[in-house]
């Protein structure tokens, strides 16, 4: 058994509901369609979802409801209480400004796609620019990029005291025969098969008022949200690096350090110790990937333990299962009871 393999990353939980909550009022039941429990009603800062999950959930949901604009829509429904805290924060800014600067320091509680993070936004003569780079590029991303700009532009208008005027919209994908849906749902001009994602907004856009500023609760919420951050884990572009290869090749079999070394053209042995150097091993991130893996896959309900202990690099489910107990103190199966 083999995944896909595009780009790596995590969405929030937010994202899991807002869809269910979609598919709900269209009259399909989400859990049935998608193989997905209910996400909890109770919004979850540090739940996540891995990016594939989401997208994979997100095609399935578009091909029943005959939708191809279903990015468009689903965000069309998104408000400030769907993302909690992070929500709070940015409906509770003075200006449009304010909320729209918090978006990068924030962005890893929303999504954190690899390569596909928010830059700094820049200053364009009389426009701020926001730019996405590529790390969701590609058909599999549309509907997610296309979700992520309409939650945006939804947003703005739900916290905003008036119209706020968009200036243009790039999408790094391959546009649709007819963008007319598009232009109609931002307002503005929609291009597509651009270098980047991004979205150009008239510096005045940002003085507009917000309707509910709120900046002793703003100061409470990002000391919370900080925190939340502190809990996420943060590794250095080396070791991010290494961690993406040993990911792409555990489907194969265990990976090597020698195999991921080449991949490098370093040796084992500076493999071993630029590793070293940055407090951690080969081994250790071998052991946490397949931790983190284990407990998303088995959280899928079409997987058997087998298919787990194969899809980890695993010959034996046995084997699996002895780590599995080793990392958390519990079996696969009374974890998946647990959660």
């Amino acid at each position: 058994m083999k995944l896909n393999t595009f780009a790596q990353g995590f969405v929030s939980s937010a994202y899991m509901r807002i869809l269910f909550e979609y598919l709900k009022n269209q009259g399909i039941d989400a859990s049935k369609l998608l193989n997905e429990p209910t996400p909890d009603e109770v919004d979850r800062v540090l739940i996540r979802y891995p990016l594939q999950r989401w997208v994979s959930h997100l095609q399935c949901a578009a091909a029943r409801l005959g939708d191809p604009l279903l990015g468009l829509h689903l965000g069309k429904t998104v408000t400030p209480a769907h993302f909690g805290v992070i929500g709070y924060i940015f409906a509770s800014c003075p200006t449009l400004g304010a909320s729209l600067l918090r978006l990068q320091a924030y962005q890893r509680l929303i999504q954190e796609v690899e390569q596909g993070a928010l830059e700094a936004p820049i200053i364009d003569g009389s426009d701020l620019v926001l730019k996405w780079p590529a790390g969701s590029s590609g058909e599999h991303g549309r509907l997610h990029l296309e979700f992520s700009m309409a939650t945006l532009l939804q947003f703005s208008k739900c916290i905003s005291s008036k119209d706020v005027e968009w200036k243009q919209v790039s999408f790094i994908n391959p546009g649709p025969s007819s963008p007319n849906g598009y232009r109609d749902f931002f307002k503005c001009e929609v291009l597509f098969n651009q270098a980047v994602t991004s979205i150009r907004v008239p510096l005045h856009s940002l003085t507009v008022p917000l309707k509910n500023p709120e900046p002793i609760l703003v100061a409470l919420l990002e000391r919370q949200a900080n925190e939340f951050l502190n809990q996420l884990p943060t590794e250095n572009e080396f070791v991010m690096s290494v961690r993406r290869c040993i990911t792409s090749q555990i489907h194969e079999g265990e990976p090597e350090l020698d195999s991921v070394a080449s991949k490098f053209n370093i040796t084992p042995r500076t493999l071993r110790r630029r590793l070293d150097q940055c407090d951690t091993s080969f081994r250790v991130l071998l052991e946490k990937i397949r931790q983190q893996l284990a407990k998303q896959y088995l959280l899928d309900p079409t997987l058997q333990l087998s298919d787990v202990a194969q899809l980890l690099g695993y010959s034996e489910q046995s084997t699996f299962q002895r780590a599995f107990l080793r990392w958390t103190g519990l079996t696969p199966n009374a974890y998946k009871r647990s959660v």
